[in-house]
């Protein structure tokens, strides 16, 4: 049996749920052998007492009193070793996505763009050694989780600072590479890359991204609703049509300025899917 994580959890007392972003405290007195475990979103994991041992690639990972590992999505197996002194194990489960790794990236840019590393080789855990700093959030966690009476944005925002505070701390590298291996492999990377790049056409979208072309159509498919094709000439049409409310720029200027090689093809795609030609929407806006 595969246990689905955190979707195993979603009636438990003691979690809440954001959009991209959970917090659930974990306690347990049955000792547990090998689980087989399938995380379905990135998790953060602080024990307070006893221990988590990770099976994964071959190699058993403890996580004990005190100390926190960052586990990427995918399948693991799992034990728990009870603490001796309290007979039982339990701890702070934290479990974000890529959207919520992203808004930091890009809330935070002067501070991340800094720290993140490619010099190390990232894995799919990174164990932290006791930090005082996430360990009192993660205290502080479990009181809001058992009052309930705080916005829940606060508790996130806690995270957010303590992510920053781990990427500047003395373990900033491997956490970095950690972090950059996530968001290598994320949609987001490309969903950056092509919203932020000057592209005129779908071939220099696959050459950037350094993708085959399947792997591109693939991608681009799970974050659009448009062809690669159709989303570009979205893109350059709103551009166009940006850039028409300045209206010392005349409309050929527009039309070179946004992409298009062709002014009659312009005004034709314009109208179309604005219902009225660039120069009447110039005149009008």
């Amino acid at each position: 049996m595969i246990i689905q994580v955190p979707d195993h959890f979603a009636k438990h007392k003691d979690i809440l749920k954001l959009d991209d972003f959970s917090l659930l405290y974990y306690f347990n007195r049955d000792k547990s052998e090998k689980m087989h475990i399938q995380i379905n979103k990135h998790m953060l994991l602080h024990v307070f007492n006893g221990s988590k041992i990770i099976h994964s690639d071959d190699v058993d990972y403890t996580v004990s009193d005190g100390q926190s590992v960052f586990i990427s999505s995918g399948q693991y197996f799992m034990s728990e070793v009870l603490s001796l002194e309290k007979s039982h194990f339990d701890g702070m489960m934290v479990f974000f996505d890529d959207a919520f790794l992203y808004a930091i990236f890009e809330k935070y840019t002067s501070i991340t763009h800094n720290t993140l590393s490619k010099s190390i080789q990232a894995k799919k855990l990174c164990i932290i050694e006791d930090s005082k700093a996430l360990h009192e959030t993660m205290l502080s966690a479990k009181t809001y989780l058992e009052r309930k009476s705080d916005d829940p944005i606060l508790i996130k925002l806690k995270f957010e600072e303590i992510f920053l505070q781990l990427l500047q701390s003395n373990s900033s590298q491997q956490i970095s590479a950690y972090f950059q291996a996530l968001y290598d492999k994320s949609l987001f990377k490309f969903k950056d890359l092509f919203e932020n790049g000057n592209f005129h056409t779908v071939e220099e979208m696959i050459k950037a991204s350094k993708l085959s072309e399947v792997q591109f159509r693939k991608i681009f498919k799970q974050m659009y609703t448009h062809s690669p094709k159709e989303w570009l000439l979205q893109k350059s049409l709103n551009k166009a049509k940006h850039l028409l409310e300045d209206k010392t720029l005349n409309v050929t200027d527009v039309c070179n300025d946004s992409g298009f090689n062709s002014l009659s093809w312009f005004i034709k795609s314009f109208k179309k899917e604005f219902g009225v030609t660039p120069k009447k929407y110039q005149q009008n806006c």
